[in-house]
């Protein structure tokens, strides 16, 4: 989602440079006039705000960490605020900007996304900030830039503690809507009537009406978030719930499900691909 993001900083004017980790995504920049810089500290060196979107804290780590990472670059003056549109846990977040703040004096605010590349590009993503307002209200620009709601949660961490439960929702919502269609398909329906039949009622939401339809129509293109993604927000999800002492066995049984996917080698495929452990060519939940 960084790709499409990073075009909306540019049209915005707010984007004076960009690096990827990915040669084809920095290709994909290049042709919106953007040229990468040579590293994550060339790109934010004398910046007020470096903003990533990011794998996982492993990767966050690295780029603002790591050799020729976002610390490498602060010379002179103040660091730039952190602005981490990544999905990680609330104790990773917290981890990090502290190590930032101890080594830099420079503050972070953390903000996960939701919404997926289609509304990425659209600047119609939902925000979710954790840190302190003036550092919310210092981000105001880029967060209007690509969202068309953001919200302070709470302190550092808070925002990446309400998205790990809205994946929560989402996770196991969507292994359930591959388990309906599955089953309307196997007792002699057509599944693509069924996102249609169900609207409006108490089984519908946008989770049914987006992914419901692709999967009926084994549409996995053009991705809009890939199995081992989820895999990786649901585990950190489960993990956070665990350590707080509150129990999640939905939200286990199923990352199992997308554990299973990754596991047969599908990992980097769209979510809605699912619906093949069922119906397609990796059918093999028999009961």
């Amino acid at each position: 989602m960084g790709a499409p993001m990073a075009v909306r900083l540019w049209q915005a004017g707010l984007l004076r440079a960009f690096w990827n980790r990915s040669a084809r995504h920095a290709a994909m920049l290049n042709e919106h006039g953007m040229t990468a810089a040579t590293s994550p500290a060339a790109a934010t060196a004398n910046v007020s705000m470096a903003c990533l979107c990011l794998l996982d804290a492993k990767a966050v780590q690295q780029v603002v960490l790591g050799p020729d990472g976002v610390v490498d670059g602060i010379k002179d003056g103040a660091a730039p605020l952190i602005v981490d549109f990544s999905t990680s846990s609330p104790a990773e977040t917290r981890k990090l900007a502290d190590e930032y703040r101890r080594r830099t004096g420079g503050h972070w605010l953390d903000a996960p996304v939701s919404g997926g590349t289609a509304r990425a590009a659209q600047g119609d993503l939902i925000v979710f900030c954790g840190g302190a307002e003036d550092d919310f209200v210092m981000a105001q620009p880029v967060l209007n830039a690509v969202a068309r709601r953001a919200t302070l949660v709470g302190a550092l961490g808070s925002g990446q503690t309400i998205k790990l439960c809205a994946q929560l929702i989402a996770a196991p919502t969507i292994v359930a809507i591959a388990e309906a269609l599955a089953a309307a398909e196997a007792n002699g329906l057509d599944a693509r009537r069924v996102p249609d039949l169900l609207a409006g009622g108490l089984a519908d939401s946008p989770l049914l009406q987006l992914y419901g339809r692709r999967m009926a129509e084994r549409q996995y293109e053009p991705r809009l978030g890939a199995i081992a993604s989820m895999l990786k927000d649901i585990d950190a999800a489960t993990g956070m719930a665990r350590s707080a002492g509150s129990p999640v066995p939905v939200g286990a049984a199923a990352a199992e499900t997308y554990r299973l996917m990754v596991s047969r080698g599908h990992g980097a495929e769209d979510i809605s691909s699912l619906v093949d452990l069922y119906t397609g060519r990796d059918r093999v939940l028999r009961l």
